[in-house]
């Protein structure tokens, strides 16, 4: 905006500031009261402990410091595994679906204790929103008592952003800084430091849309430019294979909305509800409208077509300072209404368009339209009693908003534009459909193979399910952390132990049932299988270590040994004393390990990214690599004769469940949907346990049963 259209726009009658002292007094008196509770609910209970998300953000940093690989940082337990090791004080945590570069502004905090480091993050969150509202103050010719008053009207998101440490004010200060230089006419600028933004959360990336509709090449220039130079130094900082991993695994699924509840209605989206009424899942959602994969994929669709051409038939490609002003303002709800999975702290951005949203009626003299507009922007926002998976009034609310947006603009499309946004509509409607169903065909291949649940307790995933003589036992995600547990009734195996247990190992000759427990380092116990069902047995210590697998025949015990990056691999035989395997010893990389019943071993290595299996013979000098099992493969596991070879392949961003015989190389794919199939065990000699996150959130996996022979 220049300064001559700054004076003019000052200089307009506006009835709203023509009002008593009284008013004014009445609005910064509301402003105090709402910037206390903010400070009481949002700050202090911040600065006391360390919640989450900070946690995840910190731990990435902070391995990142010490010269660690975090390549496995989207690895549910991996990454729980350290976080014990560093004793944070966060009984959960998980980096899904954070871009690798979200950690970099906690990287200059990363060497203080996660309390301290938290800390300042706060203060600096405080600076970045101190100047964010400095921003829209000298873009808008609202006095900053509205201002001030507007900003803590948005009680949910500033509260749980300070409160759990999160990054959506650095987001919301970012946007404010690329509209401040679009104003001054430093359009490249623009673009990078949306750029910037996108590689904390990818949503103003589409901020490219807006920049093409308008024929802005400055700005479309520096957003790619500013997306692949600071994606050149992400790889530089975190390395190629958590990259990898992330862009081909984690991104497909976040774009889906199949992530942390992807049926949970308080996220607030159209995905979230279109998942909630037409897409089946046995424990999460057994009882939707209508369970119909076209419906789901034929109204997420339309949905996004809608709500963006919405949009864009309001706009022209004129940059007029009044249509401007509206486009941005418009075009983050927008944003916030396309996300797959927007939680109420997203919604800190809604800050930025609130501003310049009252900001553009007022001047345009729609007062009451204002006063709508400030009212749905403090119910979109507003801490509300709800229940935890069903909160359609933000959804709703958000949506309100960005219709009186829509209603109140300023411009529209000529009609040739027009014709040619409702065929790139039916394009994009089209090309969305095909894309949204897709990767929901064999979606339900292997529900009628789950589990059934135990009821007794309250999970967010399980996983490594191990065959024992008392039943399957498998690892438990809840609210405290990770259990043990007996799947056939519901036991606690491991209740009263304070720490994680990460992973078991067992069978069905095994006399024993051996554990991963953290506390202060990783350790490996054993109880007698016997007892264990009952949870009746104490535990008895073996030695330091991770991750145990027995042969089938439950003579041989192995397990690795870790240290800053790599590994040995220990076995015990008969319950001997563990020792290091000659060939075992300071291998880099090493994922998972099995043991046939001779004592060979077999590995998962490499990196997360391009992992592959080798093979290393009882008393051998070396691995050698298994190339005759071709392609990215993990999760290996011996059958009790040690005659077939269950494993998985990454195949499409997704990893599907193989088995192989060793003697004659003939494999048999036993899983097909986009989703992964992880974990595999033996449960007996024709069936496999494993852990499936189809039609759940990515990492947050259900345990299924498949006859291998099939």
């Amino acid at each position: 905006m220049s300064v001559n259209k700054a004076t003019e726009f000052a200089n307009e009658i506006r009835p709203t500031e023509r009002m008593s002292p009284v008013f004014r007094a009445v609005e910064w008196a509301l402003a105090s009261v709402l910037l206390f509770f903010f400070i009481a609910d949002g700050i202090v209970p911040g600065w006391r402990a360390l919640n989450t998300d900070f946690p995840n953000y910190y731990l990435t940093a902070a391995l990142r410091l010490n010269h660690d690989s975090v390549d496995r940082a989207y690895e549910w337990i991996w990454f729980q595994r350290h976080k014990d090791h560093r004793e944070i004080a966060q009984p959960l945590v998980g980096y899904v679906p954070n871009p690798p570069l979200c950690a970099v502004p906690i990287l200059p905090v990363g060497w203080l204790p996660a309390l301290p480091a938290k800390r300042a993050w706060i203060v600096l969150n405080l600076m970045l929103l101190a100047g964010s509202l400095w921003i829209l103050r000298r873009v808008t010719q609202l006095p900053w008592r509205r201002i001030i008053l507007l900003t803590p009207l948005c009680v949910l998101p500033l509260r749980t952003d300070f409160a759990f440490g999160q990054y959506y004010i650095v987001i919301l200060f970012l946007i404010c800084a690329a509209y401040f230089a679009i104003v001054r006419n430093f359009n490249f600028a623009a673009g990078i430091l949306l750029a910037a933004a996108a590689w904390f959360k990818l949503f103003p990336a589409v901020f490219l849309i807006l920049f093409l509709r308008k024929r802005d090449g400055r700005a479309v220039a520096g957003l790619i430019t500013g997306l692949v130079a600071l994606g050149a130094v992400s790889l530089f900082i975190f390395g190629l294979d958590m990259h990898w991993v992330w862009l081909i695994e984690v991104l497909p699924r976040a774009l889906r909305g199949d992530l942390v509840g992807p049926y949970v209605l308080k996220w607030s989206s159209f995905t979230s509800l279109w998942h909630r009424l037409f897409l089946y899942e046995p424990e999460l959602n057994p009882a939707p409208v209508i369970s119909s994969a076209l419906l789901y994929s034929v109204a997420q669709a339309l949905t996004g077509t809608a709500l963006l051409f919405a949009f864009l038939f309001r706009t022209n490609s004129e940059s007029d300072d009044r249509v401007r002003e509206w486009e941005w303002a418009a075009f983050v709800p927008l944003l916030l209404l396309l996300s797959s999975m927007p939680g109420p702290y997203h919604y800190c951005v809604l800050i930025f368009s609130a501003i310049l949203g009252v900001d553009f009626l007022l001047r345009a003299g729609k007062w009451r339209a204002a006063l709508l507009f400030a009212f749905l922007y403090a119910l979109a926002c507003a801490n509300l009693p709800e229940a935890y998976d069903f909160d359609l009034r933000r959804l709703l609310a958000t949506f309100a908003f960005y219709v009186v947006l829509l209603w109140n603009a300023p411009a529209r499309a000529g009609a040739s534009t027009k014709k040619r946004l409702w065929i790139l509509a039916s394009v994009v409607c089209v090309t969305l459909i095909v894309f949204n169903i897709r990767p929901l065909r064999d979606r339900a291949e292997d529900f009628p193979r789950r589990l059934a649940s135990t009821g007794t307790i309250e999970s967010y995933a399980s996983t490594n399910p191990i065959a024992t003589k008392q039943g399957v036992v498998s690892i438990e995600m809840v609210g405290e952390g990770y259990r043990a547990v007996n799947r056939s009734n519901g036991q606690v195996l491991t209740k009263g132990w304070v720490g994680d247990v990460l992973t078991v190992a067992g069978s069905r000759e095994s006399a024993f049932t051996y554990f991963e427990f953290e506390h202060q380092g990783s350790h490996i116990f054993r109880v007698d299988s016997d007892q264990a069902a009952g949870g009746g047995s104490v535990p008895e210590y073996v030695s330091d270590g991770q991750q145990p697998a027995i042969s089938g025949d439950g003579r041989w015990l192995a397990f690795l040994r870790e240290d800053r990056g790599r590994y040995t691999i220990l076995t015990s035989r008969d319950g001997l004393v563990p020792g290091a395997v000659a060939g075992g010893r300071d291998v880099p990389g090493v994922l998972e390990i099995t043991v046939k019943g001779n004592g060979d071993i077999i590995a998962a290595m490499g990196g997360a990214g391009t992992p592959h299996l080798a093979l290393l013979r009882n008393g051998a000098s070396d691995l050698r690599r298994l190339d005759e099992i071709a392609g990215t493969v993990r999760y290996p596991s011996m059958s009790p004769d040690s005659r077939l070879l269950a494993f998985s392949r990454r195949e499409a961003g997704s990893w599907h469940l193989f088995v192989r015989d060793l003697a004659s190389g003939k494999e048999r794919r036993l899983t097909r949907a986009a989703c992964n199939a992880t974990s595999p065990s033996w449960n007996g000699p024709n069936s496999i346990l494993y852990a499936t996150d189809c039609g759940r959130g990515i990492g947050l996996t259900a345990l299924a049963t498949v006859d291998a022979t099939r």
